[in-house]
């Protein structure tokens, strides 16, 4: 059973982060209070300045005040500034170490990595979210070349810091190994990517059947009973998860609609992935649940997992927690900012030798 809060869309991922490096921990629910969870006047100026950089946008101190807890926060930045983030999100704006980019997993966003926007990650991190989330953007992209290019065309938009490290979670994992491969290509300095328990047993899916799956999934986490062999409606999900518990983040059924897509095109431009050897470091961080049993028996194409690719700089850390828990886990935080840290001491002491 979970036993910590999920944010729910990228203003919370934000929030989220900066309450848990004022605070010193992550808040516990929607309905945390700011205050009684430990904040004081102080702090509370404390973070409306962190929030201020890493949105970019004028946040005044009241509004705090009169929305104290951590959902009432969010929906008051959500709503007072709609699309400040753009698609590369600044989930903590400084730090002593180089950056670290977070690039998003199936479900398109950084939903679930606020973690590592507060302590004890002690550096820059951005966060970049899939095309195709909003609706207005249109159609998500199709293909894996086609993501890598589309996430490299808004970091170059956005002005983004050119030396820095990666990580993805999950499937996303895959497409932070592609991006990194591909932003070299363009003379990026790519210092390291982080795997977080990204498996190689990607079974052959299209866009249709990959989103299946995911409603599949969310039909019964609503606890909607789907018949064997019949499809779940999706806007009989929709209206169920908006029936239980906090509202959905989704206004719309558009918006519920355009995440299954992205679920889908990202399911389906990793089928079948086989990765090439990338000249920079790979740090892997693995669960004994990495791979599920499901893909690796559905996974047509032979598997040659990531030790055993050939990598000049790879090294790989057991977690001790489960593929959910691992992303919210202090000491498994804490090994990935040593392990960035380490390679960044290793930069700056070749450096001085040149």
């Amino acid at each position: 059973m979970q036993s910590y809060f999920v944010e729910r869309d990228a203003t919370e991922a934000v929030v989220a982060a900066q309450w848990s490096r004022v605070l010193g921990r992550p808040p516990a629910s929607l309905d945390a209070d700011f205050f009684g969870s430990g904040g004081s006047s102080l702090l509370a100026a404390k973070l409306v300045s962190a929030l201020r950089g890493a949105l970019g946008t004028r946040i005044p101190l009241k509004t705090l005040f009169e929305a104290p807890t951590f959902g009432g926060l969010s929906a008051r930045i959500r709503n007072d500034t709609p699309g400040s983030g753009g698609r590369l999100l600044t989930l903590n704006p400084s730090g002593a170490g180089a950056p670290l980019l977070l690039v998003p997993a199936a479900s398109g966003g950084v939903i679930g990595l606020h973690r590592f926007g507060g302590d004890p990650i002690d550096r820059p991190v951005l966060g970049l979210q899939a095309r195709g989330l909003d609706p207005a953007e249109g159609e998500p992209c199709g293909t894996l070349a086609e993501i890598v290019d589309d996430f490299t065309e808004v970091l170059e938009k956005a002005d983004a810091p050119r030396s820095l490290h990666l990580a993805g979670y999950c499937v996303g994992g895959i497409l932070a190994y592609e991006l990194a491969a591909g932003l070299l290509r363009r003379g990026w300095d790519v210092r390291s990517v982080v795997l977080l328990n990204t498996s190689l047993y990607c079974p052959p899916l299209t866009v249709a059947e990959a989103a299946g799956e995911k409603l599949l999934s969310v039909a019964h986490e609503a606890g909607i009973a789907i018949p064997e062999g019949r499809e779940p409606d999706a806007a009989e999900v929709y209206r169920a998860v908006g029936s239980q518990g906090p509202d959905p983040i989704e206004t719309d059924f558009a918006e519920f609609q355009a995440g299954l897509r992205v679920f889908g095109s990202v399911g389906s431009a990793v089928s079948g992935y086989v990765p090439e050897p990338g000249d920079f470091a790979v740090r892997l961080f693995s669960t004994d649940d990495r791979d599920d049993p499901s893909d690796v028996e559905r996974t047509l194409h032979p598997v040659t997992d990531w030790p055993d690719l050939g990598l000049t700089d790879y090294q790989q850390y057991q977690v001790p927690v489960d593929h959910f828990e691992m992303i919210v886990h202090e000491p498994t935080l804490k090994a990935v900012e040593n392990a960035l840290k380490d390679i960044d001491d290793g930069r700056r002491r070749s450096e001085r030798t040149m």
